[in-house]
């Protein structure tokens, strides 16, 4: 599928560990975003739909918990991408990431120093604790935060970074058996 502005899109798409899909067999010409979790077809979170006047609708999981449900989170978009940059900037599937994560039970952790101003607001999620302006993040706390949508300013890639307000933290892994 090729979009307009795709590279920027395309690298989002990748930094999250998404992807995008089309069922051919679909006649309402839905296009899904994804996340990577391990299964052949990836999990649903949001979708891109078209309308019969020419724009799109924007469609999120927003509320996490909520197994398969999308909310309507935009609508009226004049292209595929602005409606796929929206249910990125909605989607919530931490969740989702961070049972996964618990499942495998992984004993890395991963250390990072951040403002002091994000360290309480760190420290209130599951699996993250903080010295000083230093968090000690599980591995299942890092799935949550790569699930995390970017418009809460707060997020994890799968390049090793966390990002705060749009500045990227680089994150040190540690583990047994890990060098640093």
């Amino acid at each position: 599928m090729t979009l307009t502005d795709g590279t920027s899109l395309t690298d989002l798409l990748s930094e999250r560990g998404l992807f995008l899909t089309q069922d051919e067999g679909d006649a309402t010409g839905a296009v899904y975003v994804c996340v990577r979790d391990g299964l052949p077809g990836g999990y649903p979170i949001g979708y891109a739909l078209p309308s019969r006047t020419g724009t799109w609708f924007a469609y999120a999981r927003s509320r996490p918990g909520r197994i398969f449900a999308c909310d309507q989170v935009d609508a009226g978009l004049w292209s595929l991408e602005s409606a796929l940059r929206a249910v990125l900037s909605h989607a919530r599937y931490g969740d989702v990431l961070y049972a996964l994560e618990q499942a495998v039970g992984t004993d890395a952790t991963y250390v990072v120093k951040v403002p002091r101003s994000w360290t309480a607001r760190l420290t209130d999620l599951p699996g993250i604790t903080a010295t000083g302006r230093t968090l000690r993040l599980t591995s299942p706390a890092l799935a949550l935060l790569r699930g995390q949508p970017e418009r809460d300013g707060c997020y994890a890639d799968l390049t090793g970074r966390l990002w705060l307000d749009g500045e990227a933290y680089e994150l040190r892994r540690e583990g047994r058996g890990l060098t640093s």
